[in-house]
């Protein structure tokens, strides 16, 4: 991954961050409450690892990226799954602060995973 998309991809995931505090913060929410910390950097690395994967697969041979993507989103809901779900399925029932808390970084990784494999499978 070359630096300046590795600075977007820091870049936007720490602003996603920053405005999902903000909104918590404005209804009243408390800002660390349900792994959020874990939530964001988890999906962070994953999906960073993931991008980095999936350029090495590129270089190397582009009919794959589409299978190891496909295998990536797999991997991320086995995250969820088994780290998040047992957690915030403990007291009976998944509230919608729990589910975003973890949805939200998921879907802004996938975005930017999704964002930066077309930015270069474009330039070919």
């Amino acid at each position: 991954m070359k630096t300046n998309t590795a600075l977007i991809f820091v870049l936007i995931f720490t602003a996603v961050l920053i405005v999902h505090l903000g909104i918590l913060y404005f209804f009243g929410i408390p800002l660390w409450s349900n792994n959020i910390l874990l939530s964001y950097s988890s999906n962070f690395v994953l999906a960073a690892i993931i991008l980095w994967i999936l350029f090495k697969v590129f270089d190397r041979n582009k009919d794959l990226v589409g299978f190891f993507f496909m295998g990536s989103s797999l991997l991320k809901f086995l995250l969820f799954f088994l780290v998040f779900y047992p957690v915030y399925k403990a007291d009976g029932i998944v509230q919608k602060t729990e589910a975003v808390t973890f949805f939200i970084p998921y879907f802004s990784g996938l975005f930017l995973e999704t964002l930066l494999l077309v930015r270069k499978l474009n330039k070919i």
